[in-house]
């Protein structure tokens, strides 16, 4: 079992799904690299198999939770790589292989971090702390942890000057400008906060000093979660190699750093939804001291609402959290339920009061929220074009240009198929996406008719346009790491005098050039989405086992985040995954607290 394990992994290691279509060829087994994994992996199969050296003391609930983890990152590697699968080559015989490779060494590596976890770690209070640690994380947490953000935001602060424009920001400020029709697509929250900024930083004739404060607004947002975080950590009495990794983290990854100085919601959200994240943990955590500051529900429902303001998926983190939160609280429960309606009717009066009334038009549908049936619908006209009856090809020529959708879509990217809507936001005649709406419950018919005949093709491409939220060798896809050039820099167009200054250009380009650490081994992990996908699986399947239930509560914003990403426009967009990225850390500290007995 030992031997066959070895090879089987040796072959999941190296295997060559991607350029030949022969399974032999494919096994990929000859070589020094492959001989050297092939004898360590079989060294350590031997000790766990044969002479049972490893796990001697675990429990029945950390072998069934290892089990589950490694049956899924199994199967998450499986699903990735027959993305890439030569089309000739057996892969449903070859994901067997595999499968049988990965699934003891997943199983091992679980197994071995849940020990880790659950060893005990003397915890590390204020006496046992010098110099700068001691000055950074227990006497001037907030303003230390946010001098230490900003200080490695600064040189991206100078380098992009006054700020780097991204497509979605750029279209909100036209949105405010009404060069475009204001509409909810974007939240209107954002586009009256960015436009309000560009306008009068116009008006007043200080375009780049103006646009300047939408960076140093979000650097400083996101300092103050981060030293929010380091406070949770010092009130939790976490060692310090968590606070400083976290810190580390936070302050130095080039993502959070670029985005911080990018005009882009997403830079206001992943902050807002970490802050609101730890208001849960504290309540769940220690109740009897957040119930005893008024303050702390007020924050947390100025946080969820500012979260939802700032994406519409924010209300799902909402919804599916505060439930979670209620069910574990140990007090306090009318008061939470309460906070809850709070934060939704305030959020609904925003979205259906105040914003129509200053004249921003509500869609009756967005089209984005239906961005997978519209792939799901594309790849069916390939696979199966002889399949379409006459009465759904004319409904659908009249919802899409139905030839070209076919011909162009793209797995990654939702928006070339997109752009093939005849009835879209961009067309209705009074912006509100009517004339889609009266046509959605048969278009609805059709997809799900043609559903029944091939759930199979449906089933392939939903994997296919969402497997890098969970493969943790996709690489990021569209803007990548971060918007190192204005990707739409429309404001030159009479509208705004905003510009780069010339001559910080190679300071931009060598800022750039950091975020290539996503190609050294260990750190390119941390620019993978499905890399932080696993990681709140993991914390999630420990907290399990160990009956942690309550501490659960930061998995499920993460969660929701991940399942929005799932059904999102773009695979591996590494932006939507942000709000994911910065919880992990949280969920590694949780990992490392002792409840007080």
């Amino acid at each position: 079992m030992a031997l066959a394990a070895a090879m089987l992994t040796t072959v999941a290691f190296f295997a060559d799904v991607a350029s030949t279509g022969n399974l032999s060829m494919s096994l990929n087994g000859a070589g020094i690299p492959q001989l050297i994994t092939f004898l360590t992996v079989f060294y350590v199969y031997y000790k766990w198999l044969v002479k049972k050296a490893f796990f001697a003391h675990t429990g029945k609930r950390d072998r069934v939770c290892g089990v589950i983890l490694a049956f899924l990152f199994s199967m998450f590697m499986v699903i990735g790589k027959a993305q890439s699968a030569d089309p000739d080559l057996k892969y449903g015989v070859f994901a067997i292989l595999l499968f049988g490779g990965y699934m003891p060494l997943f199983y091992l590596i679980a197994e071995f971090l849940f020990d880790a976890v659950d060893a005990k770690i003397p915890k590390q209070g204020a006496q046992n702390a010098t110099g700068l640690t001691r000055w950074l994380f227990e006497e001037h947490v907030i303003s230390g942890v946010m001098l230490a953000v900003v200080l490695c935001r600064l040189p991206y602060l100078i380098a992009f000057y006054p700020c780097s424009m991204s497509w979605d920001g750029g279209a909100q400020i036209c949105c405010f400008f009404g060069t475009e029709p204001f509409t909810d697509h974007h939240p209107p929250f954002i586009s009256f906060l960015y436009g309000a900024i560009a306008w009068y930083s116009q008006e007043w004739g200080i375009p780049n000093i103006g646009m300047f404060l939408i960076p140093v607004m979000q650097t400083l947002l996101s300092a103050f979660a981060v030293a929010q975080v380091c406070v949770l950590f010092k009130r939790l009495g976490l060692p310090y190699w968590v606070r400083w990794g976290s810190l580390v983290y936070y302050a130095a990854f080039t993502v959070w750093c670029i985005f911080d100085c990018t005009v882009i919601k997403d830079t206001l959200y992943y902050p807002l939804t970490l802050l609101f994240t730890l208001q849960l943990v504290s309540c769940l955590t220690d109740g009897e001291l957040f119930w005893s500051r008024k303050r702390n529900l007020l924050l947390m429902i100025v946080y969820a609402v500012l979260m939802m303001q700032t994406r519409n998926n924010g209300v799902f983190v909402v919804m599916f959290s505060i439930p979670f939160a209620v069910c574990f609280a140990k007090g306090r429960r009318g008061l939470l339920i309460a906070g809850a309606c709070v934060m939704l009717l305030l959020n609904t009066l925003l979205n259906r009061g105040l914003y129509p009334a200053l004249g921003v038009i509500s869609l009756e549908t967005k089209e984005d929220t239906y961005c997978i049936l519209f792939q799901q619908t594309a790849k069916y006209g390939q696979d199966y074009p002889e399949d379409v009856t006459d009465g759904e090809r004319a409904l659908l020529d009249k919802v899409f240009d139905y030839d070209e959708m076919v011909k162009v879509y793209n797995p990654q990217l939702a928006d070339w198929v997109k752009n093939c809507l005849k009835l879209s936001e961009y067309h209705s005649a009074d912006h509100t996406n009517r004339e889609f709406s009266e046509i959605k419950a048969d278009y609805f018919k059709v997809w799900f008719a043609q559903f029944l005949r091939h759930p199979v093709s449906y089933v392939k491409t939903f994997l296919a346009c969402s497997y890098g939220y969970y493969y943790p060798e996709a690489k990021p896809y569209k803007e990548g790491t971060g918007f190192y050039e204005s990707e739409r820099n429309m404001l030159t167009s009479g509208m705004h005098a905003y510009r780069q200054i010339k001559g910080l250009a190679p300071a931009r380009f060598l800022l750039q050039q950091m975020g290539k650490a996503e190609y050294l081994p260990g750190i390119g992990l941390l620019y993978r989405c499905g890399f932080y996908t696993w990681c709140v699986l993991f914390a999630g399947m420990v907290l399990i086992a160990k009956k942690r239930y309550r501490q659960l509560i930061a998995v499920i914003p993460a969660a929701v985040n991940i399942l929005v990403c799932l059904v999102s426009p773009v695979n591996t967009c590494l932006r939507y995954a942000m709000p994911t990225m910065c919880i992990v850390p949280v969920l590694i500290g949780l990992l490392y607290y002792r409840e007080r007995q």
